[in-house]
């Protein structure tokens, strides 16, 4: 038990009978009665004394013989309205001022036969306050309210029987018949509560506040139960008292209770008892009555002591020596003192409080308390074994060794500090990120700022390591990816990576690298764990993805570790370059295309494709790349095998040839007609002379040189379909209109093999063809110049040859003719409407001069700008625009 209160007597062997006691403020007075039954009333002040054994005495300020008739058994001081109550043992009811100490008349008649009374004083801000009284009146509850110097009855409730007892309750009234509680709305509306046990003969209640909510403390026997406004139990446990108490008090964060040979003292909140007073011992004789305001007096018949509180200080040093840390923090509120030295006594008791906690395992609530006091969270990971090296520990302060959990418990344990390693991640996040908006903000570096930044990023570096180290503890592999994986993680690298290996946590370990920057490491990591059976890292594909995420800056790094990746399987290794994510398609393609070219050469078609394609890559040096491996791979490797297969049997058409030489040539031939990005001057000497004449045509006419395109296709490749397939193909009426003329041409002036340009043994030179040529002509003569054409044609051509193509030009020219004929005469027609629209309407003419005046204002024109109605009435404009503003916003 704890010392917290004082026993001091301020009177002594009075030689009246003290029949009840009230005080307020330094004050209290005395209800007595004498030996000759005469009631006398004595008012006294507590002083100080310099007596060292009894600091306090009573001085008698005032004695008033004969107050009242009768006794006074119940007394009941309101210094804020400088009043107070009293009630004689005749059952008469009396108010009297407390300063001039006269029974006084304000509003309550004069009641005879009332048995008890209760008073509601609210304070209230702003006000005097509230103040009502309950008189019982044999059956009645008569309810007076306060206001304006006077009472006014309010309420005549009516009950069964004589109340032994009443009490304010919220809005309602508590009151004793017989041995049962009752509860009374102002209404008149009740209920049966309980009943205040058999062992009690008077019931004894106690309104009290806790914080800002009313309760009411009702004793049952030696238990003490707690209701709320509405006469509800509040707490399932109810406070046991050591015998049956007589009366009790509220001091917080106490409650005493008067004991028929004790004064006991317990805290109300952890219901612990705190102090015992024999009244044998230290009072020698019973104590009857009790009291309080800013002190608190016991009494007995002949005698008045004074409960003095101990110092707060040396009672919160009691209760943290005794472990009642709760009780501690109640009564550190209490104590006269700044509010950083409160803070920093709060936080020392909280800290010893949550030390104590953690050793009897109340792991959630000890490390709530850490969180709350912003403990350094070293001093709580030294709590727990194996977290922090050993030299740290034996550095840290503790208040004692801190126990050594097993098993479940220290499981159950480091689950706890996950979750308050947790909780105190996030609000370190939060304060480094409004520091780091701090320091942004301002035009120079703080060195408070900069210091301030380094103890938080330690901080969270040993709460992140320290959570790694938790997860593996708990086998809880889905959070180590997680953490390890956080962009902005505080791993300690070192420490992170001993404690993963340890645990075989390799995956984990390679994705810590990687958000640390460590990819040498990582890659290296990857390779050598390739080859391992069913692992996670086993494989190409961890290597694969983990180079697709690297980025353009690690482009050395890329090219460098997927040499062996290309090796081992080209065909994921090609991935690493042609992934549909930003990271890959921002690597730069030239060294890409560079690399591919010394390690996997056959990937480059693959890779120059995609770019091209998916990618729109308009590079020239890519498209002219592209073309230049078709060519190759097909005049080097897939052409001559093929050539070698058929012996000398007709050829097939280029792109249709079995195997991969026709998806090659295919290829080519696609690419050649599609792209428009490629440089034709630079590739055609690149190209065979004896060989690959289609792509060879395309090429010449991208060129522009269409005759000699034309030519390989009508006498080389004989084929004409090609031809005019190429014609059709090329044909611009705006830009390339001659390509027809050039193939009437190439028929029937035909060029030489040389001026082709090819070189191919056994071909013949090139000869006339005038039938194909008229077949040309015939089926394509709305494309050719006829004036051109004519131009072309040799002598031997007779009129018979060319008489279809020149009446069909004919016929159409006329109909063109008569197409233009009409439409000029029908534009004719729509001038000479419009002409004679606009003469009808310039024909109206009208005179403005000096007498003619504003439709609206009625003042003259003049010359300022006008506007005319379509019945011919005039308006200046500024005024019909004020008049159409008007109609409009009507």
């Amino acid at each position: 038990m704890l010392d917290a209160f004082d026993i001091v007597r301020l009177v002594d062997k009075l030689p009246l009978k003290i029949c009840a006691i009230a005080t307020w403020r330094e004050q209290f007075m005395i209800s007595t009665v004498s030996t000759k039954n005469e009631a006398h009333l004595l008012v006294y002040k507590v002083v100080s004394s310099s007596d060292f054994d009894r600091p306090y005495e009573a001085k008698l300020d005032m004695t008033l013989k004969k107050f009242t008739p009768k006794p006074i058994i119940s007394l009941s001081v309101i210094p804020e309205q400088d009043m107070f109550l009293a009630l004689t043992t005749d059952g008469e009811f009396h108010c009297a001022n407390l300063i001039t100490y006269q029974i006084v008349n304000i509003g309550i008649p004069r009641l005879k036969g009332c048995s008890t009374f209760a008073v509601d004083w609210h304070r209230l801000k702003g006000f005097n306050g509230y103040l009502r009284i309950c008189i019982v009146l044999k059956k009645k509850l008569l309810v007076y309210t306060y206001f304006g110097g006077t009472f006014t009855q309010t309420n005549d409730l009516v009950v069964l029987e004589t109340p032994k007892m009443v009490s304010w309750l919220g809005e309602g009234i508590i009151f004793c018949i017989k041995k049962d509680l009752y509860y009374m709305t102002l209404d008149g509306s009740s209920r049966e509560l309980f009943s205040i046990g058999q062992h009690r003969s008077e019931p004894c209640v106690l309104p009290i506040m806790r914080g800002d909510k009313q309760e009411m403390l009702v004793l049952n026997d030696d238990k003490q139960i707690s209701l709320d406004t509405e006469a509800k139990p509040t707490q399932p446990s109810a406070l046991v008292w050591s015998e049956n108490p007589v009366s009790i008090i509220h001091i917080h964060p106490y409650i005493i209770g008067m004991l028929p040979r004790s004064i006991e003292i317990r805290a109300l909140e952890q219901k612990l008892l705190v102090q015992s007073i024999k009244t044998n011992e230290q009072i020698k004789d019973h104590v009857r009555f009790i009291a309080h305001d800013q002190v608190t007096l016991v009494a007995s018949h002949t005698q008045v002591y004074k409960l003095e509180p101990k110092a707060y200080e040396k009672q919160v040093q009691q209760c943290v020596l005794s472990k009642q840390f709760e009780l501690a923090l109640e009564i550190s509120e209490l104590i006269k003192e700044t509010e950083s030295e409160r803070k920093l006594r709060r936080e020392e008791i909280l800290r010893r409080y949550a030390f104590y906690l953690f050793t009897r395992h109340e792991f959630e609530k000890s490390l709530k308390f850490y969180l709350e006091i912003n403990e350094d969270p070293m001093h709580v990971i030294a709590l727990y074994p194996h977290f922090l090296p050993s030299e740290h520990r034996q550095n840290l302060s503790l208040p004692t060794s801190p126990p050594t959990f097993t098993g479940e418990d220290l499981k159950k344990a480091t689950e706890f500090l996950i979750k308050y390693l947790t909780q105190l991640r996030y609000l370190e996040q939060q304060n480094l990120q409004q520091l780091l908006t701090r320091m942004e903000n301002k035009p120079e570096e703080s060195p408070v700022d900069c210091e301030s930044k380094k103890k938080i990023d330690a901080r969270l570096l040993l709460i992140d390591t320290t959570l790694l180290k938790c997860y593996i503890k708990t086998g809880n592999n889905t959070l180590i990816g997680s953490l390890v994986r956080l962009p902005e993680n505080h791993l300690h690298l070192g420490e992170s990576e001993r404690v993963l290996r340890n645990d075989e946590k390799f995956q984990e370990l390679v994705q810590l690298y990687q958000t640390k920057g460590q990819h040498k490491l990582a890659l290296t990591m990857l390779h050598s764990f390739h080859g391992g059976p069913n692992s996670s890292l086993s494989g190409v594909w961890p290597t694969i993805d983990y180079l697709q995420n690297l980025g353009s800056e690690n482009i050395e790094l890329i090219l460098k570790y997927s040499e062996w990746v290309l090796q081992e399987s080209p065909d994921d290794g090609i991935k690493i370059f042609t992934e549909e994510i930003g990271e890959v398609e921002a690597l730069p393609r030239s060294k890409v295309l560079a690399h591919l070219g010394n390690i996997a050469p056959a990937l480059r078609i693959q890779y120059l494709e995609h770019i091209i394609q998916r990618w729109k890559d308009t590079t020239p040096e890519f498209h002219n790349e592209l073309i230049l491996i078709y060519m190759n791979e097909i005049v080097n490797n897939k052409l001559p095998q093929y050539l070698k297969s058929i012996r000398g049997r007709p050829r097939a058409k280029a792109g249709e040839e079995p195997g991969e030489l026709g998806y090659l040539r295919s290829r080519l031939l696609h690419f050649l007609q599609s792209s428009k990005y490629y440089e034709p001057e630079g590739l055609i000497s690149r190209f065979p002379q004896d060989d690959l004449f289609e792509e060879k045509a395309l090429l010449l006419g991208r060129l522009g040189r269409h005759e000699i395109a034309l030519a390989l296709y009508a006498h080389v490749l004989k084929d004409p379909k090609m031809a005019e397939e190429y014609c059709r193909r090329t044909y611009d009426p705006e830009e390339n209109r001659g390509v027809y003329l050039d193939l009437i041409k190439t028929y029937l002036n035909p060029p030489t093999i040389k001026d082709i340009g090819i070189s191919l043994e056994g071909i013949i030179e090139p000869v006339k063809d005038i039938n194909t040529a008229m077949t040309i002509l015939a089926t394509y003569h709305e494309k050719i110049d006829t004036a051109a054409v004519m131009l072309l044609l040799p002598e031997d051509v007779s009129i018979q040859d060319i008489k279809q193509f020149l009446t069909t030009v004919l016929e159409e020219n006329m109909v063109v003719k008569r197409r233009a004929h009409v439409l000029q005469g029908l534009q004719l027609a729509e001038h000479l409407q419009i002409q004679k629209s606009r003469i009808k309407e310039q024909a109206p003419c009208f005179v403005i001069d000096d007498f003619t005046n504003c439709k609206i204002c009625s003042k003259k024109l003049g010359t300022s700008a006008f506007a005319r109605y379509t019945n011919g009435d005039l308006a200046h404009l500024f005024c019909y625009q004020q008049e159409m503003d008007k109609q409009i916003e009507y």
